[in-house]
């Protein structure tokens, strides 16, 4: 797992990306949120590129039947990623079967009770009120980026956040449909100021970006 900061690219990130790459963080209102998105995509590039032993500019990218971002070309299904984005922080997992990562800057936001009555069930919203995580705030955090790894490790989309349900026990579970989820589910020490969660293999290594 990799922790990356948006405001530092790779060096040479303009020559790893592709026209997609490109095209995208111009669409950004902001220059800033681009710039972040873009140094994202570098990033993403390098880290696989050394995994694969590969020209990250030369890496292929599409989407699953299932809707999950991957690897495309003659790379395809070798591994599996999820690259996830909140203000100036980014979190890359990498791991040989299908993986969702999520992080958020913790940070207040009007209607929290609305979403989460219409987003968590009853055992979740009195774990978020007991301050899970350290604080009701966090804990909403912690709840919220575990649905979102979830999601993207499987390819469901928003829809499914009713389903799912995190159980902050030890080790941590993530309940689908009232049954549990096989697959390991790693809440991540991301920072005081960020909640961070993977959904997938078990995590390995957690560390900064290379430089």
């Amino acid at each position: 797992m990799w922790l990356i900061d948006l405001d530092r690219p790779p060096e040479g990130a303009a020559m790893t990306l592709g026209a997609a790459d490109v095209a995208r963080a111009r669409d950004y209102v902001s220059r800033a949120d681009g710039a972040r998105f873009a140094a994202g995509r570098a990033w993403l590039r390098v880290i696989l590129g050394r995994y694969l032993d590969a020209d990250p500019s030369r890496l292929e990218f599409g989407t699953s039947l299932a809707g999950r971002p991957g690897l495309a070309g003659k790379d395809a299904g070798t591994i599996h990623f999820s690259l996830s984005r909140s203000a100036d922080r980014g979190l890359i997992a990498v791991s040989c079967s299908p993986v969702g990562a999520d992080i958020e800057l913790v940070r207040a936001r009007t209607g929290l009770a609305d979403l989460i009555t219409s987003r968590f069930g009853a055992a979740e919203a009195r774990c978020i009120a007991q301050g899970c995580g350290g604080s009701p705030l966090r804990g909403f955090y912690r709840h919220w980026t575990a649905k979102e790894a979830y999601l993207k490790a499987t390819g469901r989309g928003l829809a499914g956040l009713r389903r799912t349900e995190l159980s902050c026990g030890a080790p941590p579970v993530m309940n689908v449909g009232g049954y549990a989820a096989a697959s390991t589910v790693s809440l991540l020490d991301a920072g005081r100021d960020c909640a961070a969660t993977i959904f997938g293999g078990p995590v390995t290594r957690f560390q900064a970006a290379p430089q």
